[in-house]
């Protein structure tokens, strides 16, 4: 029922190459000291010249094996291009950070929570008709992939509601159920209106109240008619794991040909959300392109689905 449109976003934060942070090793030394007769000095001096033999063979090996496989020296994975997505290079305020949220079971939550992991954050409204059912999909499948690479314990994913109003826990809950098998790593935040509300103006995601159409859907949940609805943009924000915003990918999801939403998702779209789900990969963000950009940001190599 929402139509979605996508503006302009992140208009006042700023886009910049990457630049790598440079490791400094040092190095220190010990001293082996003792005391000991004149007559034992010669064999004291040989027992010293051995040890500090069998040292410096100790740490060359230590040093060449670091060298041999310290990932730092491989070659560095390049950020996704322009026609990927928007790069982007600017720390969140504490204010967005520290912005009172709740997870579908209803514990308490911010962003903050997650330092030390990059994060890929979607806006998504669970009563959404048309685009966000197809988000959803996609952000799973990009986290059931990386759990498959071994790196899901590094990323979380996070789907933040728009309509902080009706996705209440239980009802985030139930969204996330449906699609399964359900990453682990995967969570459903919503919070209060006004915590919401400024969490999007921050990422310039644009959401317009309307009216709700005649006759009116319902909750897929509940059976409830519903009594508005809301415009909005498509957005993924990817945040690395000192709390920078990184990388914007817009657009709806991409729905590979064979794949099928949750039943009784596919079965709530309506006519334009059916038609999306045909819609060709030049139209929204994709799997492939999010592995990248998550391969970029953990400098760790993903392996990539097929593009379709």
């Amino acid at each position: 029922m929402d139509e979605k449109t996508d503006e302009p976003v992140g208009d006042e934060r700023t886009a910049a190459a990457d630049a790598g942070a440079q490791a400094q090793e040092t190095a220190g030394g010990s001293a082996l000291a003792g005391s000991a007769g004149p007559a034992g000095r010669g064999s004291r001096r040989n027992t010293v010249t051995l040890w500090v033999g069998l040292v410096a063979v100790i740490a060359a090996i230590g040093v060449v094996a670091k060298v041999a496989f310290d990932p730092s020296q491989a070659a560095a994975i390049a950020a996704p291009d322009a026609s990927v997505g928007t790069q982007m290079a600017a720390a969140l305020p504490a204010s967005i950070l520290n912005l009172p949220l709740e997870d579908q079971n209803g514990r308490p939550v911010d962003l903050a929570a997650y330092r030390g992991k990059t994060l890929m954050i979607s806006d998504t409204m669970t009563l959404c008709q048309e685009t966000c059912p197809l988000d959803t999909e996609d952000l799973v499948q990009t986290a059931r992939a990386l759990d498959a690479d071994g790196l899901g314990a590094d990323v979380e994913f996070l789907t933040i509601t728009i309509d902080p109003t009706r996705d209440t826990p239980p009802q985030l809950a139930a969204y996330r159920n449906l699609y399964t098998p359900t990453p682990s790593n995967w969570q459903t935040l919503t919070g209060s209106p006004a915590a919401v509300a400024e969490l999007w103006k921050y990422f310039g995601v644009y959401i317009q109240k309307v009216p709700e159409g005649n006759p009116p859907d319902v909750n897929w949940r509940t059976g409830q008619k519903l009594t508005y609805d809301l415009n909005h943009s498509d957005e993924i924000f990817f945040i690395d794991a000192n709390d920078n915003e990184r990388f914007l990918l817009e657009g709806m999801g991409h729905i590979a040909p064979g794949t099928t939403l949750p039943p009784t998702m596919e079965k709530y779209l309506d006519a334009q959300g059916q038609l999306n789900m045909t819609a060709s990969a030049g139209d929204g963000w994709t799997v492939p392109q999010a592995l990248q950009t998550l391969s970029w940001l953990l400098q760790r190599p993903v392996a990539q689905p097929a593009q379709s």
